[in-house]
């Protein structure tokens, strides 16, 4: 089996993905047939491997289940990850004898604030409060907390009524290497300039609690976040510069390797056994094992070895993006990098080449999770990578070292010339995040994904070949398909964004003839926070909800933004759809005094070359075989009733978008004779009772009701009256706050179909 164990390592990893996804069947398949032909007795292993691994996942997943109920309850357990302090709100992983549960407290003063800080891993604590049931995915395509959750075997938020009590603390070995890490991260914060501090964090402990938001985002956006993540570059690194340190010292090398061995264990938990960090180092300590007996272990056996180990220990690990990213990229690296390298001579060039494979390989899995590239990601990685590897790790671990004794003066020195260093390149990623050189591809299905993969395969297989030309013409096609790909889904859909107590309608029509936009919802504050309170990171509908939605969709331009009315529940999310989206079009209400919001929003639109008009009452226009028409732009103060009222023909139905309308919106709107009978109606000022009079739907006498609100929001939107009187009136309904978001897909000339996230 030498050199073979790869195969059953993939045989494991498509056993325990098969349990969740029945499509990677295929891929084990593929692998049986192609070892029937080369090394059938191989293949009996892999359907062997396969097998167990589906069995031993399926047991794990049967067996994770909670024994809590939801509700008020007392529970005894211990802290297991470092208490995360952000503004007024406290967070912490806690174990107890039944299983682990999502601990979150809101700080009610800023001396208890003080308080909480102290608290450590490890501590026993009691505990009172309400469990609740982590929330569904509400939005498709974004990012499921509740999964996230599951997939750490956590089952319950715990929602604190009072500060915890805490006594004792664990001394075991997994959480004294916790309480060091935890140390360690209070260390940087309190000692690293503020530049530094999140970037050490990341890279030294693998933490990134203290990086800024627009700085990680930024990271992410430009193809770099597996620079923070601690993987093969940070161990290797690291374990070099010990290697180095302990032979000048006068160990011997045998003693440095027995060193080494306990180190990267260690170095694990100090960088919280992330999937990333445990392949790197199993593959270290393969690698000193070798060197101190000396012996001849196969690269691939190694990374086989670890990723078998990985999912034994924590199958859920297989679904983890750090877990897919590492192996692949290490088992493309181990694979190709040889042959590649052979091919060219000036380092740069094998530079150049090694980056670029590492950026195929990685392509259907970053699409799959994000949606988009970013075009500057490979010149970057060029740039910075080894910047990283040469100036800025091995710096910190200097630091680090200084820190250690002491020797404060000199750590000041050496600390503020890297920070320079570190904010140069900070500020370059900023400024380069908002010349938006990314390309929108939208999200693959997962059938998609494996036919991404397998086309990623065939351009290396050409590559190692020296058939460069080939390879690039198969990748050049791939990109310019999944480009296009948007464009030619025959599919129009017409869907109400869950965005919590907001409205957002997003239309597109069949082959993206058209984009519409129509409001973008937004979280409004209550209230001025104190400094103590503020939050570094904060919820952003636009940010988190609206742009991930619209790009998932493939979407890289709206055509028309249309902005019923002032309040912040509508456009809130706006900035961020300007920041990130081409906007063609912004449509505002006739109101004849706007918002301050508004005037903000109009002011950064104009600066994005984006075209801003007033809505025109009886202003029509078609699209394929769409309609649509202003029917109401009132000229009022009040912005409710001044919202811009839109009808439509989509997809075989009448729509009406009424915004916030009121009942003398709404009587205004039916004086008009000529207002046609609808399909579907939006209901005004999500079901307030102030709209959806009798009168007014007596008038339209719609089908289907779409009401658009928060769940459990402090307005008690819809009323109970309106929802009664749609009933009356035998208008069916759907609620986002129920159902999350409701789409409307249809083909050209038929009569599409309803889906809601929530069943």
């Amino acid at each position: 089996m030498k050199g073979r164990l790869w195969v059953l390592a993939v045989s494991a990893l498509i056993g325990v993905v098969s349990v969740k996804s029945f499509h990677v069947l295929f891929l084990e398949t593929v692998l049986v047939a192609w070892l029937l032909k080369k090394n059938p007795r191989i293949s009996v292993f892999s359907i062997a491997t396969f097998l167990l691994f589906f069995t031993y996942m399926f047991v794990i997943d049967q067996a994770n289940k909670t024994v809590f109920v939801e509700g008020h309850t007392e529970v005894l357990g211990i802290i297991s990850t470092i208490p995360v302090v952000d503004g007024n709100q406290m967070s912490f992983e806690l174990k107890t004898q039944e299983e682990k549960l999502q601990v979150n407290y809101y700080i009610a003063t800023e001396d208890e604030k003080f308080e909480m800080q102290k608290l450590k891993v490890g501590l026993t604590c009691r505990l009172s409060g309400e469990l609740e049931s982590p929330s569904q995915l509400r939005v498709p395509s974004l990012f499921d907390y509740k999964q996230f959750l599951y997939y750490k075997g956590i089952h319950w938020i715990y929602k604190l009524n009072v500060k915890p009590t805490c006594q004792q603390l664990d001394t075991s070995m997994i959480v004294s290497i916790k309480q060091f890490r935890q140390q360690m991260l209070s260390d940087i914060n309190n000692d690293y300039p503020t530049e530094l501090k999140g970037l050490a964090a990341s890279l030294l402990i693998g933490d990134r609690s203290l990086l800024p938001n627009d700085v990680e985002s930024a990271y992410q956006d430009l193809g770099l976040s597996h620079v923070l993540a601690v993987s093969g570059l940070h161990v290797g690194v690291t374990g070099g510069l010990l290697f180095w340190f302990l032979i000048r010292i006068g160990l011997t090398r045998e003693r440095v390797y027995v060193i080494l061995l306990f180190f990267y264990p260690l170095y694990m938990g100090i960088t919280g056994f992330a999937p990333s960090v445990i392949r790197a180092s199993m593959m270290a300590m393969g690698v000193v094992i070798s060197m101190r007996l000396r012996l001849k272990i196969n690269p691939l056996d190694g990374i086989a070895a670890a990723c078998i180990v990985i999912l034994v220990v924590n199958p859920y690990y297989a679904f983890h993006i750090g877990f897919q990213l590492s192996f692949l990229i290490a088992f493309a690296l181990i694979v190709s990098s040889k042959q590649l390298l052979l091919q060219y001579k000036s380092p740069f060039t094998q530079l150049l080449a090694l980056s670029t494979l590492a950026q195929i390989v990685s392509f259907p899995v970053v699409i799959y999770h994000f949606h988009q590239i970013a075009l500057l990601s490979l010149p970057l990685n060029l740039i910075y990578v080894p910047i990283v590897s040469v100036v800025i790790l091995p710096m910190l671990l200097i630091l680090t070292f200084i820190q250690t004794f002491q020797i404060m003066s000199l750590f000041d020195l050496l600390s503020n010339v890297l920070s320079r260093l570190v904010e140069f390149f900070h500020h370059i990623f900023l400024w380069a995040t908002n010349l938006h050189y990314t390309i929108v591809f939208g999200k693959l299905s997962e059938v998609e994904l494996l036919v991404a993969a397998f086309i990623c395969l065939l351009v290396l297989l050409h590559w190692e070949i020296g058939n460069m030309r080939n390879a690039l013409v198969i990748w050049l096609l791939f990109c310019v398909y999944l480009y296009v790909m948007p464009y030619l889904n025959p599919y129009g859909e017409v869907t109400f964004l869950d965005v919590g107590q907001g409205d957002c309608i997003l239309i597109t029509l069949p082959f993206q003839k058209q984009v519409i936009l129509i409001d973008t919802g937004g979280k409004p504050t209550f209230g001025e926070m104190e400094h103590w309170q503020q939050r570094s990171s904060s919820f952003d509908v636009g940010e988190d909800i609206v742009v991930p939605y619209i790009k998932s969709k493939g979407i890289r331009s709206i055509d028309l933004l249309i902005l019923t009315h002032g309040d912040y529940d509508h456009v809130g999310g706006v900035p961020a759809v300007l920041k990130h989206l081409n906007v063609n079009r912004m449509m505002i209400d006739r109101s004849p005094v706007q918002t301050d919001i508004e005037i903000e929003l109009i002011e950064t639109a104009r600066k994005k070359g984006t075209k801003i008009s007033q809505a025109l009452i009886g202003h029509s226009w078609t699209k394929g075989q769409a309609s649509f028409s202003i029917l109401q732009a009132l000229e009022e103060g009040e912005e409710n009733n001044g919202s811009i009222v839109l009808f439509a023909v989509i997809g075989g139905y009448k729509w009406l978008f009424t915004g916030d309308i009121e009942e003398s919106g709404e009587r205004m709107l039916i004086t008009n004779k000529s207002i046609p009978k609808i399909d579907i109606l939006k209901v005004g000022h999500h079901g307030s009772s102030t709209s959806s009079t009798d009168d007014f739907l007596e008038r339209l006498n719609p089908s289907i009701a779409i009401i658009s609100a928060g769940v459990d929001n402090r307005y008690g939107h819809p009323n109970h009256e309106v929802t009664e009187r749609l009933k009356t009136y035998g208008i069916g309904s759907a609620r986002t706050d129920q159902s999350g978001t409701i789409t409307y897909r249809y083909l050209p000339n038929r009569i599409g179909k309803w889906t809601t996230m929530l069943k």
